[in-house]
């Protein structure tokens, strides 16, 4: 099972939508079958508000054999997310999760966000006990908020939190140059041999042959001093 945030955009490597996703590409919904996440979406991105909404498009901005998801299933999160320290995303509402905070480069204290600061230091600005969160207003696509998860999970743990059972293959984005149990998307090739559940879901999409495969190459995606980074074991994810 993968827990997850309703109306929260993930990036995912596959060719599908996985169950309970669906792609960011402007599509339309029935109210009547969605009526909580219309209550957070609205018409911002469509439909007439009687019968229909409008979903976000992000195909303008995402990676080649990549898909932005929407997660039209899940958990109405109002007062915490608990995911992983760090973890960055797309959120095409006000969140009233305390624990998430939208990237537009405060500061915070380092007391007071012990964990993040020590993991993240002052990559964004900072010092004197404290340090700055990125600014991604000018990157974030129209509707959408980008938020940071500033309390939670040490994501060199193995803890997931909220992000529990995430699935193969999943992609996070991070703040941070490495994170163990994830795979940085550097392009790296991975033997076939040992991960036949990961290449199964990303095949020679990135690269490779027979005996080997490669992960994403987004280096060139991520924002400055940002890296994806990849989930190497977890949950199946189950086409729509």
């Amino acid at each position: 099972m993968n827990l997850t945030m309703l109306g929260k955009i993930t990036l995912f490597p596959y060719d599908f939508a996985p169950n309970g996703w669906m792609f960011c590409d402007g599509g339309v919904l029935p109210i009547s079958d969605n009526e909580t996440l219309f209550m957070m979406l609205g018409t911002t991105f469509g439909g007439d508000g009687e019968n229909t909404f409008g979903l976000p498009d992000l195909r303008s901005i995402t990676p080649a054999n990549c898909h932005y998801c929407i997660a039209v299933q899940g958990q109405y999160m109002t007062r915490q997310y608990e995911g992983l320290i760090g973890e960055t995303f797309f959120l095409p509402f006000q969140s009233e999760a305390v624990d998430l905070m939208e990237c537009m480069g405060q500061s915070l204290s380092e007391s007071r966000y012990r964990m993040l600061g020590m993991l993240m230091g002052t990559r964004f600005g900072g010092g004197g006990g404290n340090f700055n969160l990125p600014d991604l207003r000018s990157t974030t696509p129209k509707g959408n908020r980008t938020l940071m998860a500033v309390d939670g999970f040490d994501p060199n743990s193995g803890n997931f939190g909220a992000m529990r059972n995430p699935y193969v293959g999943e992609l996070v984005l991070m703040p941070y140059d490495s994170v163990q149990n994830f795979i940085l998307c550097d392009g790296t090739q991975l033997a076939v041999k040992g991960n036949e559940v990961l290449y199964h879901l990303l095949g020679n999409r990135f690269g490779g042959d027979s005996q080997r495969f490669a992960v994403p190459d987004l280096r060139t995606k991520a924002p400055a001093k940002f890296n994806y980074f990849l989930v190497r074991r977890g949950v199946v994810p189950q086409q729509s």
